[in-house]
């Protein structure tokens, strides 16, 4: 095969292949892979997007069982993890949350769970923070 493509260029008269420069691309094509094998292998630090189910809600005024957010989440990885993350589904159970007395709305620190994400992502992720300090549930649940 690397003959017939050899002999392909070679036997045209209006292109004219320098075996220095053919050496020359094959050798940037390998050390570009090589590149990016040894990065990818290296552990990152990146934001990824996370959806927080809550789960055990009261009965809301809306009549709604179950509330969602996504949350953007600092993460620890290797290159290779980032590449294959989908977005990932984490549950936290309502009676943690927090009531404001003033307004009466729920509201929940998501950097007191880091841990509980931390082992619903996979071993492959170190969750370092979250992003948003304070989440508001919007809708009044008795």
């Amino acid at each position: 095969m690397n003959t017939d493509f050899l002999r392909f260029f070679y036997q045209r008269p209006d292109i004219k292949l320098n075996r220095k420069v053919f050496v020359f691309i094959v050798c940037l094509i390998v050390s570009f892979f090589t590149w990016l094998q040894i990065n990818l292998s290296k552990e990152h630090i990146d934001s990824v997007l996370v959806k927080v189910d809550f789960v055990n809600l009261p009965q809301s005024r809306l009549g709604r069982t179950k509330m969602t957010d996504t949350l953007l989440v600092e993460v620890e990885a290797d290159g290779y993890g980032l590449l294959k993350y989908e977005m990932k589904e984490i549950t936290i159970d309502f009676k943690r949350l927090k009531r404001d007395i003033n307004s009466g709305f729920f509201y929940f620190l998501p950097n007191n769970y880091t841990k509980t994400i931390s082992k619903q992502l996979g071993d492959n992720f170190k969750v370092i923070r979250v992003i948003a300090d304070t989440v508001h549930l919007k809708s009044r649940l008795r």
